[in-house]
């Protein structure tokens, strides 16, 4: 969970974000957002150095394919389900961030409460999620995808119940809108089946212009335009691990019958300039440029790094 800036005028206005961060939304045509992601990314890679080293194999091609054409893909596992589960086991036992700003385990949230997230500190705690995340396939394929080195750009892990009161925006049919070219790596930490809020995206989606104002869609407005054939619904066990290009229109199901545990990682080409970055200082053995809005290298730190773009 990564605060947000202050896009609109009052104290800590911060007039350039809300220029980048809006300038790019009012690109709705898909020839636009594909020009000026090229050349984005071509300003990445001069200050970023060639192509690079992450090894691509015949997942990455078929993952890379799929997104291209689909807007979504699915992925092997990324570590064995052991280390899946130790990964949800550390959750389970953190707190999640309350409704008054403080902590609190997740047990204890209030009755009829429709999600829950954890602090950005609890995400990069957590023993392994640094690796998974920048696991080398996923850093290829993101790297691919975009045509330059990806910038780590948001991360969280979210509870999602059932009987929940109220439903959250996303989990109606919506677009994100953060940035020119993203894309997203979902890996669920529960078993998730139809009646667990599974996450459903509208294939080819992605590649379709929107209008200057993000909103949610009914399920009927959604057959209407893409058909109700389109629409991919992702179930299956802990550690089940999919990629989406969420400008496509997507939503997280709300559970009707038990909890779901997920994270959620987006790769990006720059900033999301809604948020505010306060990266946590941290060894970690990761590329420092892929990682620099989450992470502070301390100066010892042997990782290997990259210039701030």
């Amino acid at each position: 969970m990564i605060p947000y800036a202050r896009l609109k005028p009052g104290p800590g206005f911060q007039a350039r974000r809300a220029l980048f961060y809006y300038g790019q939304r009012m690109a709705t045509a898909p020839v636009i957002r594909r020009a000026l992601s090229f050349l984005i990314a071509a300003a990445v890679r001069v200050r970023q150095g060639g192509p690079v080293t992450w090894p691509r194999d015949g997942t990455c091609r078929t993952v890379l394919a799929d997104l291209k054409k689909e807007g979504l893909a699915m992925l092997p596992p990324l570590v064995p389900r052991a280390e899946i589960k130790r990964i949800a086991d550390y959750f389970r036992g953190a707190m999640v961030a309350a409704p008054n700003g403080g902590r609190l385990p997740v047990e204890q949230l209030p009755a009829g409460a429709a999600a829950a997230d954890y602090s950005l500190e609890t995400v990069l705690a957590c023993p392994g999620l640094l690796t998974l995340v920048n696991a080398p396939r996923v850093l290829r394929i993101a790297a691919d995808y975009l045509g330059c080195k990806p910038t780590i750009s948001s991360i969280g892990v979210r509870w999602t119940f059932p009987f929940s009161r109220e439903a959250r925006r996303f989990q109606s049919f919506h677009r994100d809108v953060d940035d020119w070219r993203f894309l997203k790596l979902f890996i669920y930490l529960s078993d998730v089946d139809a009646g667990s809020g599974p996450h459903s995206f509208v294939r080819r989606s992605h590649d379709t212009a929107f209008g200057l104002t993000t909103r949610a869609y009914t399920q009927l407005e959604i057959e209407t335009r893409f058909g109700g054939h389109k629409i991919a619904i992702v179930t299956g066990p802990m550690g089940t691990t999919f990629m989406a290009d969420t400008l496509g229109v997507h939503c997280g199901g709300r559970p009707t019958t038990g909890p779901r545990l997920m994270l959620q990682v987006q790769y990006s080409l720059l900033p999301v300039f809604a948020f505010r970055y306060e990266p946590v200082e941290s060894e970690a053995m990761v590329d420092a440029y892929c990682n620099r809005l989450l992470l502070r290298q301390r100066p010892h730190a042997r990782a290997r790094r990259g210039r701030p773009f």
